[in-house]
C-alpha cells in the first residue's frame, strides 16, 4: 500500500510528519523491542472523514450521544412522574381528594428530589449500569432502600411522621416502589434491544501504538460488545507502523485534539507504560483542552487480577484519570437549573436592565451592548454579552487589555456597574442560549487564555464545563484584575476545586454568596 494513502488519511499535523520523512519505517521497532510489521491497509473503503471514519459516521455517533441522554434523562423524568403519581393516588384513596396540604406538597417535593438524588448516588443512571442487568437491579433496590430510610429519618427529625397520615405513607411507598421499578425495566429493555441492534457502541481513541494497544484490540476484536475503535494515535510517528490490524496510525496529539473538536468521542485510553511518566503527563496536560474522558490502563501483570475500583473495556482493566462530574444525566440537571433561574432572574431583572442600558446610552455615545469572544465548553469560542462600561473609540488594545484601577476608558455609569457586577446582568442571555451557566469558572478573553495555558498545568480543564457569570473563585475573593501569574494560578484551582466537586446545592451556594461578597468586595473597577 503507498504511502501517499495513508497520508490521506490521517490528520494535518501528522501528514506533515510523514512528508518529513518518506522513508518512514514501517518495521520499527515497538515498545517491547520486537519488530511490528505494518499491515496493509484495506483497498477498498469509503472516504475518510477527520477522524477516519466512512461518511455517516459523525451522524451516528451523534444519534448514539443523543440516545443514551434520552434514555438516561428520561428515565429521570420517568421516576419523577412516578413518585408524584404515586404520592398523589395514595392521598387519593387515604383521603379521597387530591388537594394536598401546603405542608404534604412540599414533603413530596423534597422527597422527590432526595430520592432521585440517592438514585443517581447509587448508579440507577449510569450507562455501565443500564448496560448490566445485574448491576442495574443492585443499584436500583439499594437506591430505593437507602431513599426510603433517608425520608422516613428526615421526617421524624422534623416532626413530620407524628402529624400525617402512616397509612398514606406506606401506600404512597408501596406504589412508588413499584412504578419506578417498571420504568426501569422498561429503560433495560430499551437499552438491551438497542444494543443487540448494534446502535450504544462506546467509541474510543488510543493514545500510543504499542505492544498494549495491540493486546487491547486484540481483547476488543475477541469479544466485540459496544466498544468501536475509531482511530489509534501517537507522538512518535517515525517510530509507529502506520497501522495495527485494521485500525489505522491517524496522527499525533495534536490530530486528535483537532478531532475531538469536530466530532467527540466517549474516551481515550492511554497505553503508554507507565515508566513513561514524563510522556504522560504532557499528553494529560494537552487532552485537558477537552472534556473528553481520559483512562490509562494499568500494568499488563494484573490484567487478570480482582482489583476493585477499576473499569473494565472489553475485559481490559482501566483507571480513571480525567474525567468531568458534571456529566449526563447531572449535567442534564444542571442546565435545567440554569434555564429555570435564568429565565426568572431575566423577568425579575428586566426593568434594572432596561434602565441600565437608558442610561450607558445617554451618558456616551454607542451601543449599550458589546460582545467579546471569550473560551467556553470544550475549548470553543463564543461572544460573551456585557453591558459596555468603557467610552467607544480606537483605544488600542481595548479588546484584550484588563482593566485598572483608575483606567480613564471607563465611564461614570461603567464604574457603578463594574463594581457592583451589573455589567455582567446581559449574560443571562448566553446562559438561555447554552454558551454559559449560571456558576461555573469565569470566561478569559482569547488573547489571555492563550497565555496563561502555556504557564499554567490544566488551565484548558476549565473548558470541562461550561463557563458560569459567577464562580467558586468570585465568591472567595479572586475576582477583579489578574496582574500576577500566582493570582490566575489560584483562581484556576478554585475553578478546578468546583468542577471536581459540584451539586446543586453548591450552585445555590455560591449564588447567595455571590450577592453578598459584591457589595463588600473592592476588587472589581
Amino acid at each position: 500500500m503507498s504511502q501517499a494513502l495513508h497520508k490521506q488519511e490521517v490528520g494535518p499535523v501528522a501528514a506533515a510528519a510523514f512528508a518529513a520523512d518518506d522513508t518512514l519505517d514501517t518495521m520499527a521497532p515497538d515498545r517491547a523491542g520486537a519488530a511490528a510489521a505494518a499491515v496493509p491497509l484495506p483497498t477498498a473503503r469509503a472516504p475518510a472523514d477527520r477522524f477516519g471514519a466512512a461518511p455517516g459516521a459523525g451522524a451516528r455517533h451523534q444519534y448514539v450521544r443523543a440516545a443514551w441522554r434520552m434514555i438516561q434523562n428520561g428515565l429521570m423524568v420517568a421516576d419523577a412522574a412516578a413518585l408524584f403519581v404515586a404520592a398523589v393516588a395514595a392521598y387519593a384513596i387515604r383521603f379521597e381528594t387530591v388537594l394536598m396540604t401546603s405542608r404534604d406538597l412540599m414533603f413530596v417535593g423534597a422527597s422527590l428530589l432526595m430520592t432521585l438524588a440517592v438514585l443517581q448516588m447509587h448508579g440507577a443512571y449510569a450507562v455501565n449500569t443500564l448496560k448490566n442487568s445485574s448491576q442495574h437491579i443492585n443499584a436500583l433496590f439499594l437506591g430505593l432502600l437507602s431513599a426510603t430510610a433517608a425520608v422516613l429519618a428526615c421526617s421524624f427529625a422534623v416532626g413530620y411522621l407524628k402529624e400525617t397520615s402512616r397509612l398514606w405513607l406506606a401506600l404512597a411507598f408501596g406504589l412508588a416502589v413499584a412504578l419506578v421499578a417498571i420504568n426501569h425495566i422498561v429503560a433495560g429493555a430499551v437499552v438491551h434491544r438497542q444494543r443487540a441492534r448494534g446502535l450504544l457502541r462506546e467509541r474510543i481513541a488510543l493514545l500510543g501504538v504499542n505492544d498494549r494497544a495491540r493486546g487491547i484490540l486484540e481483547r476488543i476484536n475477541n469479544t466485540g460488545g459496544d466498544v468501536e475503535v475509531i482511530g489509534l494515535y501517537d507522538d512518535r510517528l517515525r517510530r509507529c507502523p502506520p497501522a495495527l490490524g485494521r485500525h489505522c496510525v491517524r496522527g499525533t496529539t495534536e490530530d486528535l485534539l483537532a478531532n475531538l473538536r469536530q466530532q467527540p468521542i466517549d474516551r481515550v485510553i492511554v497505553t503508554l507504560p507507565w515508566q513513561a511518566d514524563d510522556r504522560i503527563r504532557q499528553l494529560l496536560n494537552k487532552m485537558s483542552q477537552t472534556p473528553v474522558r481520559i483512562d490509562l490502563v494499568p500494568h499488563d501483570l494484573i490484567w487478570g487480577a480482582k482489583v476493585p475500583d477499576i473499569e473494565r473495556i472489553a475485559g481490559v482493566p482501566v483507571f480513571t484519570v480525567a474525567n468531568s462530574r458534571i456529566d449526563e444525566p447531572m449535567g442534564f440537571v444542571k442546565r435545567c437549573e440554569d434555564v429555570i433561574l435564568a429565565s426568572l432572574m431575566l423577568l425579575a431583572l428586566s426593568p434594572i436592565m432596561l434602565g441600565l442600558a437608558l442610561a450607558i446610552r445617554l451618558e456616551s455615545p454607542g451601543p449599550a451592548l458589546f460582545r467579546q469572544k471569550r473560551y467556553g465548553f470544550n475549548n470553543q469560542v463564543f461572544d460573551i454579552f456585557k453591558f459596555r462600561s468603557m467610552y467607544t473609540g480606537p483605544v488600542p488594545d481595548s479588546g484584550t487589555r484588563q482593566a485598572t484601577r483608575d483606567d480613564p476608558r471607563i465611564t461614570r455609569i461603567g464604574r457603578f456597574i463594574r463594581r457592583t457586577s451589573l455589567d455582567e446582568l446581559p449574560q443571562l442571555l448566553n446562559v438561555i442560549k447554552g454558551d454559559m451557566s449560571l456558576v461555573g469558572p469565569r470566561p478569559h478573553a482569547v488573547p489571555h487564555n492563550e497565555l496563561y495555558g502555556r504557564l499554567i498545568d490544566q488551565y484548558f480543564a476549565r473548558h470541562n464545563v461550561r463557563p458560569g457569570i459567577t464562580g467558586w473563585a468570585q465568591v472567595n475573593g479572586l475576582r477583579g484584575e489578574t496582574d500576577t501569574d500566582e493570582k490566575m494560578r489560584q483562581r484556576v484551582e478554585h475553578d478546578l476545586q468546583y468542577i471536581d466537586n459540584w451539586s446543586v446545592l453548591l450552585d445555590i451556594k455560591i449564588i447567595l454568596l455571590t450577592g453578598l461578597r459584591i457589595w463588600f468586595q473592592k476588587t472589581a473597577y
